[in-house]
């Protein structure tokens, strides 16, 4: 019921609102030219703001026959899914905010491959048939590294809680050799000319404080309470990651929040930072060096927000994997 709603409420929004096809286009273009056998990476072949992992390429063949509007329809199915199935109705939330609305105008894939390596997880974790989970979790992990700044903790988490080794040495083996050729290049663009120019503002604390606050909040973060590996995985994406993953780390984080009055606070909390976007810049100054701070001032302080809310919220019986009090306590 959840997705079949999400189809629904994404096919309006796609046609409401604005969705571009800047990154869209530049996925399609990257992915077209490995298909062909060329590197986008190397120095006389480069094509910009490409930064996709060279595996990217066996999940993102079918953006070569649709458009950025199905993958949004779809991607935003799959986490109203996951809202669903877990009953975590604060997360709905996140729809009626501009975070929301921002990711849809990026035209990208990222809420597809969050949700749909999300579901993937979920269903290796309720199939008996040992080969064919460890074939759901392989599949999972890397969708969910085609971003990896969104999906890096999220599998780590997992991987670390199930002790998935076998998973991720098949990975390795899949994800790894057959593009061995193109990773050093790959690396090469990655490090010196990372993916910031394709953001309007800082989507991480990290990106925007630097490495020790970034650190300092997610020890605090850690500490809070008992956490899903996807919940945590979300909340160190916004705050860990040098260039982070707009608009989801908030989603996945808000997922941990179970009181009801949160949801009123969250669309509200948005409309009110949105509106310090809705200015004309002056003449004669640059457009996204005036919007730029405001942007970062929108996604940091949503981030806080969520971040906050998760943290004073209560778990229930049975909820949240990791918690390093419970740990401590066990060990002594």
């Amino acid at each position: 019921m959840g997705f079949i709603l999400g189809l629904l409420i994404m096919s309006v929004a796609v046609q409401v609102f604005l969705v571009n096809s800047f990154d869209f286009e530049n996925i399609k273009r990257g992915t077209h030219l490995i298909l062909q056998g060329v590197n986008p990476w190397a120095e006389e072949t480069r094509i910009q703001d490409f930064y996709n992992p060279p595996f990217s390429v066996l999940f993102l063949w079918p953006v070569l026959f649709t458009n950025s509007q199905v993958y949004h329809v779809i991607g935003g199915a799959l986490l109203f899914a996951f809202v669903f199935y877990h009953k975590a109705w604060v997360g709905l939330a996140w729809f009626a905010t501009n975070s929301m609305l921002w990711l849809l105008a990026a035209g990208g894939v990222n809420m597809f491959v969050i949700g749909g390596g999300l579901w993937l997880l979920l269903a290796a974790a309720h199939i008996n048939k040992r080969w064919i989970g460890i074939f759901c979790r392989v599949l999972a992990y890397g969708l969910l590294m085609v971003k990896p700044q969104g999906g890096f903790f999220i599998v780590l988490l997992y991987v670390l809680l199930r002790r998935d080794w076998k998973g991720v040495l098949i990975s390795i083996l899949v994800y790894g050799l057959p593009f061995m050729t193109l990773y050093p290049d790959w690396l090469q663009v990655m490090l010196t000319d990372p993916p910031r120019a394709q953001t309007v503002a800082n989507h991480s604390i990290m990106g925007q404080f630097g490495l020790l606050p970034a650190a300092v909040i997610s020890l605090l973060v850690l500490v809070a309470r008992r956490w899903e590996y996807w919940q945590l995985g979300g909340a160190f994406a916004g705050i860990l990651t040098p260039y982070g993953m707009p608009g989801l780390p908030i989603f996945l984080t808000l997922t941990a929040v179970r009181k009801l009055a949160a949801i009123p606070i969250v669309i509200i909390f948005s409309g009110c930072l949105a509106a310090l976007t809705w200015i004309t810049p002056p003449a004669g100054v640059d457009y996204y060096a005036f919007l730029n701070p405001r942007m970062a001032v929108y996604h940091l302080r949503m981030l806080g927000l969520v971040l906050a809310l998760a943290c004073i919220s209560e778990t229930g019986p049975g909820e949240g994997e990791i918690s390093v009090r419970d740990w401590a306590l066990r060990s002594r």
